[in-house]
């Protein structure tokens, strides 16, 4: 299975991501407007667990790691609720991090493409 998320970054610090694999979400996100990473298709992102971050249930963060993000270390499509959860990573919320990082099979795979599209 392919799985994909497409981020629309609309206004300064939200935007939209659509998400398709198994199911289809469609839902608000943010970032840090002063910490965005580039425009861009990044391949073999990973759904994951972060190691320094806790869910609100305490646990490991659920996270999709997007790798080689140029400038930046540790970007992460994970849960939030506004531009200040993130540091350069996308945030969404927890719900929709949740069924997303259910979706996604195996964990660890290296079999997710993030794409990131600015306004034109």
């Amino acid at each position: 299975m392919s799985y994909a998320i497409r981020i629309e970054r609309s206004a300064n610090d939200n935007g939209t991501l659509e998400y398709s694999g198994g199911i289809s979400i469609a839902t608000t996100c943010w970032w840090d407007p002063d910490r965005k990473i580039p425009a861009g298709t990044y391949e073999g992102c990973s759904a994951t667990l972060m190691s320094s971050k806790t869910n609100s249930a305490g646990a490991p963060r659920e996270g999709v790691f997007i790798p080689n993000t140029s400038g930046f270390i540790g970007v992460f499509v994970h849960m939030g609720t506004g531009p200040s959860w993130s540091d350069g990573c996308i945030v969404i919320a927890e719900e929709d991090m949740l069924r997303l990082w259910n979706d996604i099979s195996p964990k660890d795979g290296d079999n997710v493409t993030i794409t990131v599209v600015d306004p034109t």
